[in-house]
């Protein structure tokens, strides 16, 4: 690759990027998908078309364009959390969770990751490992949302609800606006014989599920 080159396509990557972030993904797949063509060997086109893909919901060609870019640098994290993120959506569980095992692994202070991890354990039947990960998620960020109400739920389902009630109650009090997050801590409540506080939730459940008045 002569120099010009090389500059051009830095400047694309550069501009692809920013373009992402900003949402405007769709712009840049044209000129992504010419310079993977081109240059198939640069690892990073292939991760910025797999992302921009993704962004577009496009899974089935973002996957394909994030594991050449894993080939091509197989120490690519970020390439693994979007392609784990890809594969999550497709439903494609058991894959997805090696992509975040590796993630983890590197980055175990991630939070986000860790929570994608655990995601995709309690859909593959890995639910004590799934536990083990969302408490850590809780202990590092004890305001995460999704987190807790994971958490609260499993323990539920698994006849811990005196377990499951604080991490129920703080993800009702962090989205007051969660249908479902007042709908499990009903659960959790009734299943604790506190018939009256049950009630009072599932009522804040249904009234999220009514639109609002004229």
């Amino acid at each position: 690759m002569d120099p010009r080159t090389r500059i051009s396509i830095a400047n694309d990557m550069h501009d692809a990027n920013i373009a992402i972030e900003n949402g405007e993904h769709l712009k840049v797949i044209p000129v992504l998908e010419r310079i993977v063509k081109s240059e198939p060997q640069i690892h990073v086109a292939h991760y910025y078309l797999g992302m921009a893909y993704a962004r577009d919901r496009n899974y089935t060609r973002a996957i394909p364009e994030l594991r050449k870019a894993i080939e091509l640098q197989p120490d690519a994290i970020m390439a693994h959390y979007e392609i784990g993120v890809a594969l999550f959506e497709v439903g494609d569980w058991e894959t997805a969770a090696t992509h975040f095992e590796i993630v983890v692994d590197k980055n175990p202070k991630w939070a986000d990751a860790r929570f994608s991890l655990a995601s995709v354990q309690a859909r593959t039947d890995r639910i004590p490992d799934a536990l083990a990960n969302l408490v850590l998620v809780v202990e590092q960020k004890p305001d995460h949302y999704r987190a807790n109400l994971l958490l609260g739920r499993i323990l539920t389902l698994k006849g811990q609800a005196d377990v499951a009630l604080p991490y129920l109650q703080k993800a009702a009090a962090l989205h007051a606006d969660s249908r479902e997050a007042h709908a499990f801590l009903a659960d959790a409540l009734e299943r604790l014989g506190r018939a009256a506080d049950a009630q009072r939730e599932r009522a804040r459940a249904a009234a999220l599920k009514r639109p609002p008045a004229p």
